[in-house]
């Protein structure tokens, strides 16, 4: 379905096994879902990086998309993202540009320093303050060898300091990160900047500034967002606040010593708008209201089900019965 005045619509695919459901089985049915999205009209399916967590098994997230590229012809796949401290910036390189070369304009890869997860700072030093530096470090020399000179194709050779293959395609970059130095660095680096699900829209406007302070070019950004849209809003709701209750409850053994957690502080109200929660038409409302005072090029949605046939059919819902009112309400109302 072709919707036009609409940032790219895309899924955030959390690799979250159903209980007692095997890996092998699990994987499947992963790679499954993503080719069923394309077929029903979503543009991008992104997917985090985590380690030792038995809720998140994308410790390589590079693996799943190329494995799905395989499956698939049109969607981009996406790294939301990529944690890049400690890495050799050679080898991620060409990691890159050889999955580059597998989907063609098909690969969107996001950086960031790690989350507060104890396992991971232990194991990597991720998610520490000197991870920033670090990262920055790796991302910059990755980009020096990601960026072929102006002209290169992908087909053609390259002197021997070069990546084989060269990067083939435009790369969607960007970086996940609230902190305006950052932003400022990404945005003379040429990289958009992601907001996580959990971030208020707030966060997302002042990120907006911070990387349009040092932007030479135009904004490219990925918001994400939960998403359950139900027949019965206050039934909606209700799941929303549930699945967050349980969500938390998963993670809080594996966050580092002191750290409460996304939304630990807000009451119901507040921890909804953080999501797009509803019927069709609350949905419809909330979403259009959030596009109408913000620019926002890639919205990806979690959809708050741990099963794929039910995440399949909540984007194909939001595709069906809440996108077209709005792109509706964009073209009868007068600019």
């Amino acid at each position: 379905m072709q919707l036009p005045n609409l940032p790219q619509i895309g899924m955030m695919l959390h690799m979250q096994p159903e209980p007692g459901e095997s890996i092998a089985a699990f994987f499947a049915s992963r790679s499954a879902l993503v080719a069923e999205l394309e077929k029903s009209g979503v543009q991008a399916v992104w997917v985090t990086e985590h380690h030792f967590d038995p809720q998140s098994l994308s410790a390589s997230p590079l693996l799943p998309l190329a494995h799905w590229a395989a499956r698939t012809q049109r969607i981009q796949l996406g790294v939301a993202a990529v944690l890049a401290a400690g890495r050799n910036p050679t080898l991620l390189a060409e990691n890159i540009a050889l999955l580059s070369n597998l989907a063609p304009g098909r690969i969107a890869i996001g950086f960031a320093k790690g989350g507060p997860f104890e396992a991971q700072k232990r194991a990597f030093g991720w998610g520490s303050e000197q991870a920033r530096a670090d990262m920055q470090a790796v991302v910059d020399a990755t980009l020096d060898l990601l960026r072929p000179p102006p002209g290169a194709q992908c087909a053609q050779g390259a002197p021997d300091a070069a990546l084989q293959p060269p990067p083939c395609g435009v790369l969607p970059m960007f970086i996940a990160s609230r902190e305006p130095d950052t932003l400022a660095w990404a945005a003379r680096r040429g990289l958009g900047w992601m907001s996580a699900q959990f971030w208020p829209l707030d966060m997302y406007d002042a990120q907006a500034i911070n990387w349009g302070i040092a932007a030479s070019g135009p904004a490219d950004a990925l918001l994400v967002r939960g998403l359950w849209i139900g027949d019965d809003g206050a039934a909606a709701r209700s799941h929303a606040l549930r699945w967050l209750a349980e969500f938390r409850g998963n993670k809080q053994a594996q966050w580092k010593v002191g750290f409460r957690g996304p939304l630990a502080d807000m009451d119901e109200s507040e921890s909804l708008a953080r999501m797009i929660v509803g019927t069709p038409d609350d949905c419809a409302k909330q979403l259009g209201a959030l596009l109408a005072l913000r620019t926002v090029p890639r919205l990806a949605f979690n959809p708050m089900h741990a099963q794929p046939e039910v995440q399949l059919n909540q984007m194909s819902r939001l595709l069906e019965h809440v996108l077209p009112h709005i792109v509706s309400s964009r073209t009868t109302t007068p600019a």
